[in-house]
Parts: structure tokens; C-alpha cells; sequence
């Protein structure tokens, strides 16, 4: 049994050094099977510094944004050691755009002149799940509504198209541009959804479009027309090489509703209140599928004034400010003083690289840690970025931190400045202890601790004696004490691993939820039918229906329609009678939004109608 829990005890603590003695590694992650159209992540991740990214090239596979760059650090000081953890992550933002399996291939990165390269993943893209026949019957519905002279799609492109602007299109060198993708229309439109996000060659880009938000709109006229305008996103650009740069078009689809009969005295005033929403569905509109793209747009990057350019200067382009704080100046050696630099305002800030910082020789510098406070408003990205030192001197005496200098190209000047940090003192008396009786965790004060103990008092008799050869060390009781501890932190890691899963899931959580969510829906429309508050009702009302189908089956909103409906109810072997009548009340909800008659017992009927429907299908899917 000893031998046995020796040889465990072996193997537990080779594995203890092998993940200590973990080297420079660069992994690919990323689903294995999605399906057409779905959108998905591909992460690489390097556990150290790295430089020259270089992404692969996808077949069968969209690039909707990326490579979108990421980075942590975390330094620790205990008992004389250092450590210090590093990760750069890059994430792509992909679709699948055909069936088949498809190779990813390897990406590359460097690191001190070392070359590293992921493995090569394999992603398999089948389909979405719509039968030919499904297919074949939509066309036939289809070809039908064009007989009658109902899907003819009007040749004035005027009606509804997207348009793509930009700030500055003569931009500095890492000077800040906002760039604007709106979309106008003069007839109702419904079911937005993005196909291709624009590219960005020799920008880098932050998003300034909340995605939880819905669309701002305005009304603009042009050419004496009112057209309804909704912002559809909103970017942040840093141009990062002079030239002619292109910001490639962004495309989507929309259905547009066009009326048989007086489309030209359609008014604005109803149909983009529920921007997402489904179209609406009575006999006086025809729906058309529309696929929009905006403009090629071309933009002019110049270089930065050579003109009294400071030697120092490293790239800072925009309205900033330095300042500087440091915890203490009176301690003793071996101490630690936590000295931090902002740098915060206006700008390219999340670009700002390390800054050049003289300290003492007496003193022992670590690495900086950076936080960043980054805020995305309309008007473009501001916020600070915090750069932490750990200093600890070594020696008794009187030093100086220089003032650090830190210089920008303020863009609305037209000019250089430079901004300085105080200079500090610091006076370091001879400490009355050891390094060794201190510990540093991190770059905060309350982190240091005191871990030396006072001299142990003499032991007086009686004293318990015990027998020759008979040692707690080796024996039995030792090894379970030495062992169960190993064994509760694996229990412990599963267990959190698990629970973190299960939290990441966003599809699964939506699911649990939806029925939840649809019922917190139900009753804010109750409260607006008490309140007869027609318009808000229905709006509660439609979004109850619709969102619950989309949490419940992972269907995004945007490509929720009757026929997505009813494929995912019949999927779940729901009655043909409940599916019938949950798009039944789907239907009556719309009409009964714009039906003329008394609005009060039309809402407390469409109310019942709905919330018996959710149970229904709830009952059903058990």
C-alpha cells in the first residue's frame, strides 16, 4: 500500500513540474461543425509575447471581421521570485458560406526571432436544415405571386438603399476618422441582416454601435423626398500606414414592403418604429427581397509633420494628458513602492505602447502592469490607459525618479506637444529585517505581508515520548493528508470547469430562459392593457412571440419568419393544430394593431390568445 501511494505521489508531483516548466505554446480553437450561415469564433492564443501575426486564408468560410487583437499580462512577486504570466489572443469573426469540410490552415507568429505555428483545424459546414421540398414549394408560392402581379420588385432604387460616409477623408497618421453606414428608405422594410461587414486594410478599428440597442433614427430629405434614415454601425478608425487606403462596402438584405395600391402617401411614421420586427401581414403589402451595398470608399492617409517632431515621440495621436502617482516616498529596503503613469483623454490610447521610464539603479523594476478604462461613444473612443510599476529598492538612501516625458500630436493644433510627469524623491532607510521575511503579491501595497515568526519558547516536561522507528513521516496517515488535498482541487477544478461551461453557453441559457423571458413580456403588455396603451402593448406582445421562438430554438431574429416558425415547431414533433395557431395569433396581433373597432376588447383577446399559445407549445415540447 506504501509502495502504491509513493508511486502516485511520484507522478503527481512530475506532473506539478512539467506545467511549471510549461514553454512558449500558440493553439487554434474553434468549432467543428456549424451550419450554413451560422456565424462563428476562431481564436489563437499565445501564452508569451508575440509580433508579424499572420492569419490564414479561409475556403468556404467568410471573414466577417478580424484578426481582432487582445492582450494580458500579470506579474507576481513572492519570496524573492518572480513570475509573470502573458497571453495575446487573436479572434476572427467567421460564416459559413458553403457545405462541405473545409482545412483551416496553420496561422503563424514570432517570438524573440522564433517562429511558431498552430495545427491546422478542420471545420465542417452542413445544412441549415431547409428540405428541397420546402424549397421547391416556397419557389412555386413565389413564381404564383408573380403571376398575380405581386413580387414585382419596383426599379427605382432610390426607395431604400445604404450609404456609407466617413468624417475625414484626409486623416493624419494614426488620427482618429469615424466611419457611418446609414440606411435610407422611403418604404417600410423589415428583417435586417448583415452579410458582408466591410474590411479595413491598414486601419485598426474599434465598434462604436451598441448591438443591445436599437437602431437610431432621424428623417432627411433629399431632393425635396422625406426618407426615414436608421444607423445601421458606426466605426472608429486609426489609419496605421499612409497612402490611398480603401474601406471596402459593407452588404445586407432586407424584405421591403411595397403597397398594391397609394405607395407613394406611405408615411414613415409606423413602419421603422419596430425595426426588426416581421413584416407586416395584411393584404394591402407585398414583400421583396432586397440585397443592399454600399460604396467603395477611398481614403487619404498623410504622414505626420517632420516640422519640430520631439525624438521621443512614439505614434500618440489626439487630445491627452499624463499623470503620475506614487504610493509613498519615506520606507525602508526591500519595501515596495507602487508608482503608476495615465495617460488618458482623447485618441489612439489602446495603442500607446510602453513608455520610457528611468529608474533608479538601487531599484528593482518589473514590467509594467497595464490596465485600460476604454469608453465608445458616438463621437469616437476616449478613456485612459494605466501603466503599474513594482519597484523595490535595494539599497539605504536618497534617489530621484526623473519627471517622464510624454509626447502626442494634438491634430486640432496642428502641432507636437509634450507633457511632464512631477519629479519624486524618494528617501530609503536600511530595513531592520531580511528580504525573506517579506512577501509581494501583485503591484499593490496591501498585498505585502510580514511572514516571519517570533523565536519558539522551550518545551518543559512532560514531554510525550515515542517509540524508536516510529515516524508520521512515510507512513500511512502521511500519504492520505499529502494526497486528499490533490484530490479535492481536481474535484474542485472539474467542478468549476463544468459550471463555467454550462455559463459560456449563451444558446443553452437563452433556452432556459425563454419562457421566462416571453412571461416578463406578457406581463409589461398586461400592465400597458390595463393602461390601454395600444401601441406599446402590441409591441410587448410581438416581441413575447418572437422572442421566445428565438431563444427557444436558437433562432436569430433576423431570419425569423412563418416559415422558419413553422419548420422549428414541426422539428420539436409540436401539433400541427398548435402550430396553426400560434402563427394564427401572430397574425391577429398585427391586425388588430391597425383594425379599426373597440381596441379594448381586441387587446385582452389577443392577450389570452398569447399567453395560452406559449403554455400550449410549452406543455407539448415536455
Amino acid at each position: 500500500m506504501k509502495k502504491f501511494l509513493k508511486i502516485i505521489i511520484l507522478l503527481i508531483f512530475v506532473s506539478i513540474s512539467a506545467i511549471q516548466a510549461q514553454e512558449v505554446e500558440f493553439t487554434a480553437s474553434t468549432q467543428k461543425t456549424v451550419r450554413m450561415g451560422e456565424q462563428f469564433r476562431l481564436v489563437y492564443t499565445l501564452n508569451a509575447r508575440g509580433s508579424d501575426f499572420k492569419g490564414p486564408r479561409f475556403e468556404g468560410i467568410q471573414n466577417l471581421s478580424g484578426p481582432n487583437s487582445s492582450s494580458s499580462s500579470n506579474i507576481q512577486y513572492i519570496n524573492g521570485k518572480v513570475t509573470k504570466s502573458v497571453s495575446n489572443t487573436y479572434t476572427y469573426y467567421l460564416r459559413a458560406i458553403k457545405e462541405g469540410e473545409f482545412t483551416i490552415p496553420p496561422a503563424i507568429i514570432y517570438n524573440k526571432k522564433n517562429k511558431y505555428e498552430s495545427e491546422a483545424l478542420k471545420v465542417k459546414v452542413i445544412s441549415n436544415g431547409t428540405s428541397s421540398g420546402q424549397t421547391q414549394q416556397r419557389s412555386s408560392s413565389k413564381q404564383q405571386n408573380v403571376n398575380n402581379g405581386q413580387t414585382q420588385a419596383p426599379n427605382n432604387e432610390n426607395e431604400v438603399f445604404l450609404k456609407l460616409t466617413v468624417d475625414k477623408s484626409n486623416p493624419y497618421l494614426g488620427e482618429q476618422i469615424i466611419v457611418n453606414y446609414r440606411l435610407y428608405t422611403k418604404i417600410p422594410i423589415s428583417s435586417i441582416s448583415i452579410n458582408k461587414l466591410s474590411s479595413f486594410g491598414g486601419f485598426w478599428s474599434k465598434n462604436l454601435t451598441d448591438e443591445n440597442q436599437r437602431l437610431n433614427q432621424s428623417t432627411e430629405y433629399i431632393n425635396g423626398e422625406e426618407y426615414v434614415v436608421a444607423e445601421i454601425r458606426k466605426i472608429a478608425l486609426y489609419p496605421q500606414k499612409t497612402g490611398d487606403l480603401t474601406i471596402e462596402p459593407m452588404e445586407l438584405e432586407c424584405i421591403a414592403q411595397i403597397r398594391k395600391q397609394n405607395a407613394s402617401r406611405l408615411r414613415s411614421r409606423s413602419f421603422f418604429d419596430n425595426f426588426f420586427d416581421d413584416p407586416f401581414y395584411n393584404t394591402n403589402v407585398y414583400n421583396v427581397n432586397k440585397t443592399l451595398k454600399s460604396e467603395l470608399l477611398k481614403v487619404k492617409v498623410k504622414p505626420l509633420p517632420l516640422k519640430n517632431k520631439p525624438s521621443d515621440f512614439n505614434g500618440a495621436v489626439g487630445d491627452l494628458l499624463v499623470s503620475s502617482k506614487i504610493d509613498k516616498t519615506e520606507l525602508k529596503v526591500n519595501d515596495a513602492i507602487n508608482f503608476s503613469i495615465t495617460i488618458s483623454g482623447k485618441g489612439n490610447i489602446e495603442l500607446i505602447d510602453e513608455l520610457n521610464v528611468l529608474f533608479p539603479p538601487d531599484f528593482e523594476a518589473y514590467d509594467p502592469k497595464i490596465t485600460n478604462n476604454i469608453k465608445t461613444t458616438n463621437s469616437g473612443v476616449s478613456g485612459s490607459r494605466k501603466f503599474e510599476y513594482l519597484l523595490i529598492p535595494r539599497n539605504p538612501g536618497q534617489f530621484v525618479i526623473e519627471p517622464v516625458e510624454f509626447t502626442y500630436f494634438d491634430v486640432s493644433e496642428n502641432k507636437y506637444k509634450t507633457n511632464r510627469t512631477p519629479k519624486y524623491i524618494i528617501n530609503v532607510e536600511k530595513g531592520s529585517g531580511s528580504a525573506g521575511n517579506i512577501s509581494y503579491s501583485g503591484v499593490a501595497q496591501e498585498d505585502i505581508r510580514y511572514i516571519g515568526t517570533d523565536i519558539r519558547h522551550i518545551k518543559k516536561l512532560p514531554v510525550k515520548l515515542l517509540k524508536i522507528d516510529n515516524y508520521f513521516f512515510g507512513s500511512t496517515t502521511f500519504y492520505l493528508l499529502l494526497i486528499i488535498p490533490v484530490i479535492l482541487l481536481v474535484l474542485i477544478i472539474l467542478m468549476w470547469k463544468n459550471l463555467e461551461k454550462k455559463h459560456t453557453n449563451i444558446a443553452l441559457m437563452k433556452h432556459k430562459k425563454a419562457t421566462k423571458v416571453a412571461k416578463r413580456n406578457l406581463k409589461k403588455a398586461k400592465s400597458f392593457l390595463k393602461e390601454k396603451n395600444k401601441k406599446e402593448f402590441y409591441i410587448e406582445i410581438s416581441q413575447a412571440l418572437w422572442g421566445y421562438l428565438s431563444d427557444k430554438f436558437h433562432i436569430p431574429r433576423a431570419e425569423l419568419s412563418m416559415d422558419s416558425v413553422s419548420d422549428a415547431l414541426t422539428k420539436k414533433n409540436v401539433k400541427t393544430e398548435t402550430i396553426e395557431k400560434f402563427i394564427a395569433t401572430l397574425n391577429n396581433c398585427e391586425f388588430a394593431r391597425f383594425a379599426p373597432g373597440d381596441a379594448a376588447s381586441m387587446m385582452e383577446g389577443i392577450y389570452d390568445e398569447a399567453l395560452e399559445i406559449i403554455s400550449k407549445i410549452e406543455r407539448e415540447l415536455r
